[in-house]
């Protein structure tokens, strides 16, 4: 038995032997580095994308250069910007060559931020570009957040005594001091019979409380998110909704970015939105899993985490898709009825301050090119 394992062994060997001869033999008559890729004798990768002596790869791949994108929000985080979040936790953005910079609310106008060139997208509103346009703020609507109007006139649901719009009348709006938000209610008043005369006070986010402890009648909250947390709270809303009331439905939260930037970052502007299409569209489909990214990507931000459920299940459900479960397309009549409506209020005014006497092309105000729509 040992004789035989001795001979086995000086077999192998020989076969050894012999391999590393016919290796030598090659080389003899293979130059280094030559056409058929073999590694050259410094260790250079040839053409066939063979290792080099640095272990890089030589096949043409190079890491994607990342491109920092900057969005500015309209308010602190909420579900509004949910899908920026989920995108960026689901490594979308990154895929698409983006390295996403959430900028802080900080009071200016998103619209005026990108048209200055201080950020490439911002949270904006259907109303707000439909003002600032005619004013000579060159920006343009590029997808929209939610589908359906959010927003509805809100009173206290023990408000036995305000039960219709025409109730309102006489009484004291607590509001904002947007330039839509009395011709929409007075619309909406009307409408329901009463004369649409009514004092108002611009209380900013104390209109809420004012409402809630009695010092103001009527406000307009977003049902997704003051009027998911008033029910949180134990003061829950009565709504009248604009739709009933003749204002056509709109696209309360849209994204805009400035003419010039999209001009010069077509590609750019087309990757950022491709993946924000998938944040939202993946929170829409998954709200509870995207509402907790929203938590953990603003340590500290919510006092209320059910408030961040509750709200990001009822855009899942009503608001972020339309009807072919896609997110963000913007379609013309719909746009132009709502935009309308504000023009036929004369509140859409020339750079001179002056109500417009034609209604403007409403295509215009929006591209849906950069989102494939």
């Amino acid at each position: 038995m040992v004789r035989s394992r001795r001979f086995r062994l000086l077999v192998a060997l020989l076969l050894v032997f012999g391999l590393i001869a016919a290796a030598c033999g090659d080389d003899d008559d293979t130059s280094a580095g030559g056409d058929d890729g073999a590694a050259s004798d410094d260790g250079a990768a040839s053409d066939d994308g063979a290792a080099s002596d640095d272990g890089a790869a030589d096949d043409g791949d190079e890491p994607m250069e990342m491109e920092t994108v900057t969005l500015q929000l309209d308010w602190v985080p909420n579900t509004n910007h949910t899908g920026f979040f989920v995108a960026d936790e689901l490594g979308y953005y990154a895929d698409a060559g983006i390295e996403l910079e959430v900028l802080p609310y900080s009071g200016g106008n998103g619209d005026t931020i990108v048209a200055e060139g201080q950020a490439d997208f911002a949270i904006s509103f259907q109303n707000s570009i439909t003002l600032a346009r005619p004013v000579g703020v060159p920006i343009k609507a590029v997808a929209a957040v939610i589908q359906h109007t959010a927003e509805a006139i809100a009173v206290r649901g023990d408000r036995d005594d305000l039960n219709s719009p025409a109730d309102l009348d006489g009484l004291l709006y607590a509001g904002f001091g947007g330039p839509f938000e009395v011709p929409v209610m007075t619309a909406v008043i009307q409408a329901a019979g009463g004369e649409g005369e009514f004092d108002s006070v611009v209380l900013d986010t104390a209109a809420y409380e004012a409402v809630y402890n009695g010092s103001a009648d009527f406000v307009i909250p977003f049902k997704t998110w003051e009027g998911v947390e008033a029910e949180i709270t134990g003061q829950p809303l009565k709504y009248f909704e604009y739709a009933d009331y003749g204002v056509p439905d709109h696209y309360s939260v849209i994204i805009v970015a400035g003419e010039d930037f999209l001009a010069d970052n077509a590609d750019l502007a087309s990757r950022f939105l491709e993946a924000t299409r998938m944040g939202f569209e993946f929170g829409a489909e998954n709200p509870t899993e995207a509402g907790q990214m929203l938590i953990d990507a603003n340590p500290g931000v919510f006092n209320e985490e059910e408030l961040v459920f509750q709200s990001q299940e009822l855009m899942a459900n009503e608001f972020f898709l339309a009807d072919d479960g896609t997110w963000g397309c913007i379609e013309l009549d719909k746009f132009a009825a709502y935009s309308g409506f504000l023009y036929g209020a004369n509140i859409v005014v020339d750079e001179g301050g002056d109500a417009l006497t034609e209604e403007p092309d409403w295509s215009e105000f929006f591209d849906m090119t950069y989102l494939g729509c």
